[in-house]
């Protein structure tokens, strides 16, 4: 059976289009449309380049595909508007089959996870009007729990620091993330959300887009906050007389706006870990796997990961709406085929670019190249001599993370390449990491980590001994968002850094995306 599993387009504010294709029981291709479209997640867009990715890839026409399976049951004409556009820029429609937004997001967690029993959560803005679902599974079968509503939305609750602070909801929550390392207790947020006795509440008309009445907003009740724009403010007038001024794009960030990032990032992990401990109570179950927008906070992870009760952990590593295809797809697998894909290996299962396409770039743009045959030891001896490279090859990553096939890499010893890399190429804030890719078997003694993370979704502790080795990639708190590589995941990035480490003395490599600020990869 070919089933592809879709997602994007049922609405402008709607983020993540994308596209994933199993064949005969096996995930072939998954592609994100912000790459092509090269508008960072794709806000409003329909899947329609994903697809031709998916089908170009895999050699297959869409009359032979046997299922579509989208997320959104929520939406009454949503079957109806994939089967206008499927024939519109395709000529047929296979059959559409739609599924939970949540449940797309627990199977995209579960099935590509290692575990064969484990407690799954998802937890985001809002799908499907729910914005936390807690499941336990238990080989092909994903039994939810309990749910709750969007108006306990954790995800609300951090879109709204993130609006407040000058960021972008919906994209940016990662730079109040990384903010949050340098800030300092004194910031109260227990009227907005309020942590105690092993639950949470939340408070959500501080929210602009979370009123009582979903179809009002708490500013203005002949807004519909359904048709506002991702670029108003998502914070209501509540939230600035709990908090005073927002900060403005273009104002210079203070302490006072890292001591608020400080104290909604300790406020989430607070809340999330009062699901968590109670699904451990009603599952007994020792083993984590995560999905939803809110699952890409890597410094929450490790606080989950750090819990007692918890074994291991899996962060689905496109985990946010973009990875709704791949559970959409996983889900429609299991419904035909009475059985399922298990166990991500890899996250390489984009496009691929091929000698004579990566020649006509280069000519195009009149870039000199040399061609060698062991582009890993030129690329090693570069870095070496404190050279910023650009590494390309294979098919590109499917998720936010440039995981070897899509990156910029460097030294990570040297005290001043984080801000070379961001004066010269990045052009980003100061006070965002970068992450180091280290070989598998030498991590164990650089970071504290229970296991390996080949996907870039938990942030560790740099042990003490290395902090002033990898200057450029230890944040401020002494963690570093981790990236293990072996040779069966990525055998040339493997090589690269081995060669690295033979003459730098160092098994790990800087690894930033391919893309300047705001850019996808």
């Amino acid at each position: 059976m070919k089933i592809l599993g879709i997602h994007g387009g049922a609405t402008a504010l709607q983020n993540g289009a994308s596209a994933a294709l199993i064949m005969e029981g096996r995930i072939v291709v998954a592609a994100e449309e912000e790459r092509f479209v090269r508008f960072k997640e794709g806000f409003g867009h329909s899947p329609i380049r994903s697809i031709q990715a998916c089908l170009k890839e895999a050699k297959l026409k869409i009359s032979e595909i046997d299922l579509i399976v989208h997320a959104g049951v929520t939406h009454k004409d949503l079957h109806k508007r994939i089967e206008l556009y499927m024939n519109h820029y395709f000529g047929s429609c296979p059959e559409i089959y739609l599924v939970d937004h949540q449940l797309a997001h627990l199977a995209s967690a579960y099935y590509c996870s290692p575990f064969d029993e484990a407690m799954c959560v998802s937890f985001d803005g809002y799908g499907d009007e729910i914005s936390v679902a807690l499941a336990k599974a238990k080989g092909r079968n994903i039994q939810v729990i309990e749910r709750r509503g969007m108006y306990e939305s954790l995800g609300a609750f951090y879109k709204s620091i993130t609006s407040f602070l000058g960021f972008g909801p919906l994209e940016e929550e990662y730079k109040v993330m990384g903010l949050a390392s340098y800030g300092r207790e004194g910031v109260e947020l227990s009227d907005f959300l309020n942590v105690e006795n092993d639950d949470y509440s939340l408070d959500h008309t501080y929210c602009r887009r979370y009123g009582k009445s979903f179809e009002k907003s708490n500013d203005d009740p002949n807004l519909n906050p359904r048709l506002l724009s991702r670029f108003e403010p998502w914070y209501s007038s509540k939230l600035t007389e709990l908090l005073g001024k927002p900060r403005q794009r273009n104002e210079s960030i203070n302490q006072r706006h890292k001591d608020i990032a400080f104290a909604s990032q300790k406020k989430f992990e607070e809340a999330a870990v009062t699901l968590i401990k109670r699904l451990y109570k009603k599952t007994g179950l020792r083993k984590l796997a995560i999905a939803g927008g809110c699952g890409l906070n890597c410094k929450a992870n490790k606080v989950y990961s750090d819990l007692d009760f918890v074994d291991e952990i899996f962060v689905q590593p496109a985990a946010s709406d973009r990875g709704l295809s791949l559970g959409s797809a996983l889900l429609g697998s299991n419904k035909l085929e009475q059985s399922v894909p298990r166990g991500l290996q890899n996250v390489y299962l984009g496009p691929t670019y091929g000698e004579k396409e990566i020649k006509n770039a280069l000519n195009i743009s009149q870039t000199k190249y040399t061609h060698l045959k062991t582009p890993h030891l030129e690329a090693a001896k570069r870095l070496a001599n404190g050279e910023i490279v650009g590494w390309f090859q294979g098919r590109s990553e499917f998720g936010p993370r440039a995981l070897g096939n899509r990156s910029i890499l460097a030294d990570p010893t040297r005290a001043n390449m984080k801000d070379l890399i961001n004066s010269r190429v990045k052009f980003r804030e100061e006070f965002r990491p970068f992450a180091p890719a280290v070989i598998e078997e030498r991590c164990s003694q650089i970071f504290d980590l229970k296991s390996s993370s080949p996907f870039m979704t938990v942030a560790a502790n740099v042990k003490e001994e290395w902090r002033n080795k990898l200057k450029a990639v230890t944040h401020v708190d002494g963690t570093a968002r981790v990236q293990t590589v072996n040779p069966d995941q990525n055998p040339l990035f493997y090589k690269l850094i081995f060669e690295f480490r033979n003459i730098a003395g160092v098994p790990v490599v800087l690894n930033t995306s391919f893309n300047l600020m705001g850019e996808p990869i």
